[in-house]
């Protein structure tokens, strides 16, 4: 794959970049949350199982993908994902978003690095 969302590690915040067509669909090049703030990551199997919620912001096709902004029940996800692809969950405390999904090229390991640098590995 290329040009596809990243999971970086950047000083003490976990940032999501989205490149290229991805931003304009999800109206935002990058979303970022304080790496204390984050409480699980967890990899799912279908981005497409994530419940989302009512889009606020951004581009959703069923079934298809969903990019952007999104509330369920006052729980503020950030989105970047397909339909039938794996994808990183990570659930946070405070901050912009109580939530960012996104479908990376590999989710397991970007799983485990956002865990160790959290400490959240340690806790396991």
């Amino acid at each position: 794959m290329n040009r596809v969302v990243t999971l970086e590690i950047e000083a003490d915040r976990v940032v999501a970049h989205f490149p290229g067509h991805q931003a304009v669909m999800a109206l935002a090049r990058q979303v970022s949350a304080p790496l204390a703030d984050v409480r699980s990551v967890e990899v799912v199997r279908d981005g497409w199982d994530v419940k989302l919620g009512w889009r606020v912001g951004g581009t959703s096709i069923p079934r298809r993908l969903a990019f952007g902004r999104f509330r369920r029940r006052g729980v503020r996800t950030f989105a970047g994902l397909y339909c039938g692809q794996p994808a990183v969950v990570i659930e946070t405390s405070g901050g912009d978003w109580d939530r960012i999904a996104v479908c990376v090229e590999d989710p397991e390991r970007a799983a485990a690095q956002v865990r160790a640098a959290t400490g959240l590995d340690a806790a396991a």
